[in-house]
């Protein structure tokens, strides 16, 4: 224990009465020789002041000079439910470039850019002249071979007639056999022929294969145009998914999220996970995320900003110290400061954790403290 001073008492003390009951103890010896009675007023005196005066002294417990003085806050006042945020982009399901399966010239163009069109309406037509032709040959052909399986038939019964009447030989049986096998050989391979004609004029007609809208076109009435070449572009805007890149840290809050929105110039359009892809993009540190839409649908391809909320509690991350090769938080235990790893967390994020309800949290003055170390609680 130490004596420290009190406030100064509202009751003052007179300066100068102290001060001439001093002077008395100052006079010179022959003075004081010859004056008795006043050597004992001022001890008298001077005894007074001493009980006038303490009450102005106070004793106070000195203060432990080795404790760090600190502020606490209470876990209920720090714990929060952070938002997580990732660039995302809403793909057709269907974005295709349209091309011919012939070749042949563009004989019209049925639609323009912006074009919303349906299944299997006329996007573009080919000259088909050619085309036409090959399948009349065809059919001609195919004529001709039907002719000549009947032709072969009629043989091959003649043959066998005539051969229980012994009339013809072995050899022309055969013959007459392997005469009707070649006719239903190239009747087969005519059809074949005619069906591929006819495919290729059907072909003439280039059709929508999907519900869309056209969004580019890559080549106008009056070209040329072969198989692979794009004719135009068209774009599927009713089935959609949302392409999102999603920091690995944050994958388990994603997954764990009950509430998921896209954000595209001011709206929002709620969502749900449909999958993760098992692949890490190496060069960023991400994974891929696709999900669906729940209600209304944004436009094709827009970009905005995945957001979603975590489900456990987390603490700031700039609560976070550093102890050795671990990350977690200091904490005020019965004058003492404790650190409590927290499992997972990284630096400079938000970090969900587990600690007993009621923890006073050290929040400032943490960074220098070490666990066990002594501490004083500041207002």
């Amino acid at each position: 224990m130490t004596i420290g001073i009190a406030p100064r008492s509202a009751r003052a003390v007179d300066l100068k009465t102290v001060a001439e009951t001093v002077n008395c103890y100052h006079r010179s010896p022959s003075v004081n020789a010859a004056m008795p009675s006043l050597r004992h007023l001022c001890h008298l005196t001077v005894a007074a002041l001493g009980l006038l005066l303490l009450p102005l002294f106070a004793i106070s417990p000195a203060a432990d000079e080795s404790a760090v003085r600190v502020r606490v806050a209470a876990l209920e006042s720090l714990q929060f439910q952070p938002h997580y945020s990732a660039p995302a982009t809403a793909l057709s399901l269907f974005d295709s470039r349209i091309s011919p399966r012939i070749q042949g010239r563009i004989a019209r163009m049925a639609v323009r850019v912006g074009d919303r069109v349906r299944l299997n309406e006329t996007l573009a037509e080919l000259e088909c002249d050619s085309y036409i032709s090959e399948r009349k040959r065809a059919a001609a052909g195919e004529k001709r071979a039907r002719s000549a399986l009947t032709l072969a038939q009629r043989q091959l019964r003649r043959t066998r007639s005539l051969m229980r009447e012994r009339n013809v030989s072995e050899e022309l049986l055969n013959q007459r056999e392997a005469d009707l096998s070649s006719a239903e050989a190239d009747l087969e391979s005519a059809g074949a022929a005619l069906e591929i004609a006819s495919v290729d004029v059907g072909h003439c007609r280039i059709a929508a294969p999907f519900n869309g809208v056209v969004g580019e076109r890559f080549a106008t009435t009056g070209e040329w145009i072969t198989p692979g070449s794009p004719l135009l572009r068209l774009v599927d805007t009713e089935r959609l998914e949302v392409s999102a890149q999603i920091p690995l840290a944050q994958v388990g809050t994603l997954e764990a999220a009950e509430v998921i929105e896209l954000l595209v110039d001011g709206e929002s359009y709620p969502l749900r996970l449909r999958q993760l892809l098992p692949l890490i993009d190496s060069r960023g540190r991400h994974r891929e995320a696709r999900l669906q839409f729940q209600d209304d649908v944004a436009l094709a391809g827009g970009s905005g900003r995945l957001r979603w909320q975590a489900t456990r509690m987390h603490l700031p991350s700039d609560l976070l110290v550093r102890r050795g090769q671990r990350l977690g938080v200091m904490l005020e235990k019965n004058g003492k400061a404790r650190f409590v790893a927290i499992a997972g967390a990284l630096e400079g994020q938000p970090a969900a954790f587990s600690l007993p309800a009621g923890s006073r949290l050290v929040t400032e003055g943490r960074l220098g403290l070490n666990d066990g170390d002594s501490i004083e609680i500041q207002p």
